[in-house]
């Protein structure tokens, strides 16, 4: 560790260097990680960026303390497979493995773990950070614990983080998952508040239509007498259609997981999206055409395919964090105005009201639920725009947050009346971020048509094998 952690600093001198370079010359920069999941168009020119893809690197597992040391643009499959072999596991692990440890921070991330442990960013508890003027430093709650709430949530418009200390705990080889059929957004909802008194590790739920959907919760789990399921190689069903099946068969099922295909479920065919390619194909969609073209169809490949072609505004692929008192009202209005199936709803525990940027900080909510909405529209430009203005105000009024990786398509004024602009700047200022990085406006609202082009998308693709790694 003591080689990595030399190169680690060797690596942050040289992106301080290039940061203070910027500040004097009081130029915009972009940081540039190697791709996103964001649903936004990146564009990045060289002389315009600081590229930090280079930060891959485990530092330290320290089994002892319960913490890990790692780069920020480590992505969770790589940290989950440095992590396991000491029998440890981070407690929230983000569902698609090509998202980054710094993403998961920098661009706020939950998961069905959430509801014990908070959003991936409050599993952290120190950075090493570059700021806006190339100073390199280290913040935790302790210390300059602003920043270090602050950044949560940012897209990278405060500070560069070059090194993430995050918690980890004992893991077991499997998931016990309980799948129970609800027939009502009411009696999911009532199920899963029921549920979050009990010892449970994971809770979602995903709904087909109004009245059906399947509500699951599971444990860490040895080995027992239940059925195992696999969710991982090419002939196994996606998650999301064995969770289905299940639930037009039996009231109540209950299975093992292995750990890896639990955490990494929608891989293959990235929750449903994947459903795209076969669609703009034109082939069949079944479980021989799922089989056949696996290799295309994990998340890295098919996020690739989706930026690269340049569909978001094709698709509507939003989160709503709501909190409980008008979730319902939420998910009524996801079916009446929206219509797209199957909808998410995944609860959890926003511990801080310091992260004043994080999508979870619902003033008030110590309990949130997140309505994951993903799935092909057909519209066209104008009326899509419409449709994600009129789901920005009615996120508002019932007093939730949208997460922010999404399209965001509000006035400057409308989204300072959400985040606080005050206080947003001075921590700016402070930390000499106002002159080199674009503010969190600017980085993620959408201000144009995209161009669609398949051909982009398809030869992206193929050279996908020979570019920088997802991160």
């Amino acid at each position: 560790m003591k080689q990595q952690e030399r190169l680690h600093n060797k690596d942050v001198k040289a992106i301080a260097k290039n940061m203070a370079s910027f500040y004097r010359l009081g130029k915009k920069v972009r940081v540039y990680h190697g791709s996103t999941t964001s649903t936004r168009t990146q564009h990045f020119k060289k002389d315009e960026m600081i590229d930090v893809s280079m930060l891959t690197r485990i530092l330290e597992v320290n089994t002892k303390k319960g913490y890990a040391i790692v780069e920020p643009n480590v992505p969770v499959d790589a940290l989950y497979k440095a992590i396991i072999p000491y029998g440890f596991v981070p407690p929230v692990v983000m569902e698609l493995p090509g998202i980054t440890v710094g993403g998961g921070i920098q661009g706020i991330a939950g998961e069905n773990s959430s509801f014990k442990w908070g959003a991936f960013h409050e599993t952290c508890s120190e950075y090493e950070v570059v700021l806006g003027n190339g100073k390199i430093m280290t913040i935790s709650p302790q210390k300059h614990a602003d920043l270090f709430w602050g950044i949560a949530g940012s897209y990278g418009s405060i500070a560069i983080i070059t090194k993430v200390k995050l918690k980890i705990i004992p893991a077991k080889p499997y998931i016990k998952l309980t799948y129970v059929t609800v027939k009502s957004f009411a009696e999911g909802v009532a199920l899963m508040n029921q549920k979050l008194h009990d010892p449970i590790g994971f809770i979602e739920a995903y709904f087909y239509a109004k009245n059906f959907g399947t509500v699951m919760y599971g444990v860490l789990s040895d080995k027992g007498d239940s059925p195992i399921s696999h969710f991982l190689r090419a002939y196994n069903d996606w998650f999301y259609l064995h969770a289905e099946k299940i639930s037009r068969k039996q009231k109540v099922y209950t299975e093992l997981i292995p750990l890896e295909d639990y955490l990494f479920r929608h891989n293959r065919g990235a929750y449903w999206m994947g459903t795209y390619v076969f669609e703009k194909l034109h082939i069949p969609f079944n479980r021989i055409t799922r089989f056949l073209l696996n290799p295309l169809l994990k998340e890295r490949i098919v996020m690739r395919f989706l930026q690269s072609i340049n569909v978001s505004q094709r698709h509507f692929v939003q989160d709503f964090v709501m909190p409980i008192a008008t979730l319902q009202k939420m998910l009524e209005y996801a079916d009446k105005k929206i219509g797209i199936y199957p909808l998410l709803i995944c609860p959890g525990y926003s511990k801080n009201n310091v992260d004043k940027l994080a999508s979870t900080h619902i003033k008030n909510a110590k309990l949130v639920y997140d309505v994951g909405v993903y799935g092909h529209i057909g519209l066209e430009y104008p009326e899509f725009v419409r449709l994600n203005r009129d789901a920005e105000k009615k996120t508002k009024e019932l007093g939730g947050r949208k997460w922010l990786y999404a399209h965001q398509y509000y006035t400057q004024d409308e989204f300072w009346d959400i985040y606080d602009k005050k206080w947003y700047a001075n921590l700016r200022k402070k930390y000499f971020a106002e002159r080199v990085f674009p503010d969190v406006y600017e980085k993620t609202h959408v201000k144009e048509k995209y161009t669609y082009s398949a051909v982009k998308g398809l030869w992206s693709v193929l050279l996908s094998p020979f570019k920088l790694p997802v991160s």
